[in-house]
């Protein structure tokens, strides 16, 4: 691969990856902004369906054959599994699994959750329950427009997506390298870095010693279209880069070109 198609390559590359961030962006700002629409006591779900749902507790119990729970229908189960204390704001909590039986009817349910000796109290937990017919109505109705739109829930598109964009970085990381190495040997390298210096701009590329670059070697100054602007003097080397001092009348952009000759 020639310096040529190794620029035009990493110009696409970068710019997939770019598109494929701010897609990655827009996924998970989909999902965050659902989640807080959705009120966190609200479970949606099709007949057969199995999820897991957790509450707080006021007090800490010893097992989870102290609590108990009441539904408006015997089609919903909910199966209590440990207590924890809460990761974010502590206190105690208990979770498990609720399960929707497949012989229930479509429509709206509630579900508490009590203690088994305050039993006819207030409620330690309330959740209201919506079962849908069909994937296709439970999709619709959700706050997500990943969801209601492309039918594809934000995790599993953030699954395919994430390595996507992992690759995309490498990709562009491996032909940044190869086009410095080509550039270095044609006797050019693209200015990464400026700064303000006591008698102008300070700039630094990627060329030195191994280039053949020494302190006051004359150099080209070129746009990133390879025009030329004029010629600057070499300040201080290195091996592999160096820095030199330009007129503060001439305007300087990182990935403008330094080669060693016109």
């Amino acid at each position: 691969m020639n310096l040529k198609q190794t620029l035009t390559w990493s110009k696409w590359t970068g710019r997939i990856g770019s598109f494929l961030c701010i897609l990655l962006f827009l996924i998970i700002l989909d999902a965050l902004v659902s989640r807080f629409r959705e009120s966190p006591n609200h479970f949606s779900g099709l007949p057969g369906s199995r999820m897991a749902v957790n509450g707080p507790l006021r007090e800490k119990i010893e097992n989870v054959e102290e609590l108990t729970y009441q539904s408006n229908s015997k089609e919903i189960h909910l199966d209590f599994e440990a207590t924890q204390t809460g990761f974010w704001l502590g206190g105690y909590m208990w979770n498990g699994h609720l399960t929707i039986s497949p012989r229930i009817q479509p429509g709206g349910y509630q579900l508490t959750v009590q203690t088994r000796k305050t039993r006819g109290e207030k409620a330690v937990s309330f959740f209201q329950i919506k079962v849908y017919k069909d994937l296709k109505g439970l999709q619709q109705d959700s706050k997500s427009f990943m969801i209601r739109f492309l039918g594809m829930y934000p995790w599993q598109a953030l699954l395919f997506l994430i390595p996507c964009v992992l690759f995309m970085f490498g990709a562009v990381f491996y032909l940044s390298h190869k086009t410095e190495t080509l550039m270095a040997e044609q006797g050019k390298a693209e200015v990464y870095r400026i700064k303000n210096g006591k008698e102008g701009l300070e700039i630094s590329f990627g060329l030195g010693r191994k280039q053949g670059v020494q302190p006051g070697t004359c150099l080209t100054l070129m746009d990133n279209q390879g025009k030329a602007l004029g010629s600057i003097i070499a300040g201080e080397v290195f091996e592999d880069h160096s820095k030199a001092q330009v007129e503060l009348g001439l305007k300087v952009q990182p990935g403008f070109i330094i080669s060693l000759s016109g």
